[in-house]
Order: C-alpha cells, then structure tokens, then sequence
C-alpha cells in the first residue's frame, strides 16, 4: 500500500479511515499529518518485529537507494568517528591498512579492559578493536598514518532506521514484504481508538495486529529455509 493513494483510494491513509468508521476522504476528522505521524511509529514497530524474529540477517528498508555501508577517512591520532545520519546499529567495522588490505575489527567494551583504556592502548597503530559510544564509533588503539590507508580507510556496516512518511506522499510503500502492509493502517486505527475512547473497536484492532506481526515472524523465519543465513530468535513479547 502506498501512503496516500489519491487515484484508487487504496492507500494506507484511506484504509486507517476506513477501519475506524469515517469516509476515506475525510481529513477533517483525521488528517493525513496525524496519520503520518502515527504510521512511522507503526512502520518503525513492524521492522523491530523482523529484528526481532531475524536478529542477525541485516533487514534493510528497500526505499533506501544505497547499500547500508559507510566509509569515512581515517585521521592520524584520531579515535572517535561520528556514526553516519540513520545508523541505528553497527553490525561490523573494517581498517584498511597500509598495504591496501581491508582488517576486520573485534568489539570491546570498557568492561573488558582491566585497566585506563588510554593506558591500554596508549601507542598509536593498526587499529584492533572498536567500542560503540554513543553516536560515535572509538578505534582501538588509534590509527597511525604510516599503518593505515588514510582516504576512505574506515568502513562501518550499519542496520539503519526507516525512510519515513511524510504527510504529502502519494507513491511511497513501507519498505518491507507488501503482504503485510495494513500492520500501519491497523496501528494508525488502534492508536486514534485509544485516544477517542472508542473501546469497541480496540480488541478488533489488538487481535488483527496481533495476527500480522505472527505472519510477518513467520514470513521472514521461512526465509532461511530459501536459502538466507538466519538465526531464529521468535518473539514472545505483545505489540502493547
């Protein structure tokens, strides 16, 4: 479903109206800004759903043009690297050393180090290592220029965050299996229902919702048994 199907009505907009009782063009009672802000909350939960069912396979939203792989230049003496704009998760770290040859680094963590980390790893080199703080990804122990190849010499591979709606598309589509596409629509509804107090329609909504996200589990689960390296890791946890 695109988010706002002003053609054929089909749209994720028209379907939340529809679900809740009002006319699919009936923006004064539920605007397309209200719609679109609820949506992208329902769209992040849906992927956290396969996240949660897929943990080590690296879902990617397909409205996302370019691969989910960043590369940066690395600074004599310089640790810290700001994470690109949309990393949600750093899945691997690579140095590109001297010689040409890309090194793939292990995770640390401070909790590992039984002593200062500056003090661990005080001499510049070949970096080894590489902890997640914050927005930023630390080198372990800094790069020395004479060690590393400087231009484009870090890559990070990285799970990122959705390509959201805005209230004014007509074209765009959740980035994952269209099959499952009125987990949004169904969330919008479930959110106004609260809000409005319209307790009739709650456990309707609750228990469709509730039936996606099993057939998006088992959807994406099956996908390993086509080939796809997965872990399966189904969750136990209720969408509310």
């Amino acid at each position: 479903m695109t988010f706002n199907d002003t053609s054929s009505q089909q749209g994720l907009a028209q379907d939340t109206r529809a679900l809740l009782g009002f006319g699919v063009n009936d923006t004064s009672t539920l605007s397309n800004a209200d719609i679109c802000r609820s949506a992208n909350v329902w769209y992040r939960r849906a992927v956290n759903f396969i996240w949660q069912t897929v943990g080590d396979w690296e879902y990617d939203d397909t409205n996302l043009s370019t691969l989910p792989i960043a590369t940066t230049d690395l600074v004599d003496g310089q640790a810290d690297y700001e994470l690109p704009s949309g990393a949600q998760a750093i899945e691997r770290v690579e140095v590109q050393d001297a010689d040409g040859n890309w090194a793939l680094l292990s995770a640390i963590s401070k909790e590992q180090v039984k002593e200062a980390m500056t003090e661990q790893f005080e001499t510049e080199g070949m970096p080894q290592y590489y902890d997640a703080v914050g927005r930023s990804v630390v080198l372990y122990p800094s790069p020395l220029e004479s060690e590393v190849t400087a231009s484009g010499g870090l890559k990070l591979y990285v799970s990122r965050d959705i390509d959201e709606f805005t209230s004014t598309n007509t074209t765009k589509e959740p980035g994952f299996a269209n099959n499952f596409h009125r987990i949004i629509s169904l969330g919008v509804a479930y959110d106004f229902a609260n809000a409005k107090g319209m307790t009739d329609k709650l456990q309707t909504f609750r228990e469709q919702i509730e039936r996606i996200k099993e057939e998006i589990q088992e959807f994406y689960a099956r996908r390993h048994e086509r080939g796809f390296p997965l872990k399966i890791k189904p969750s136990t946890e209720n969408f509310v």
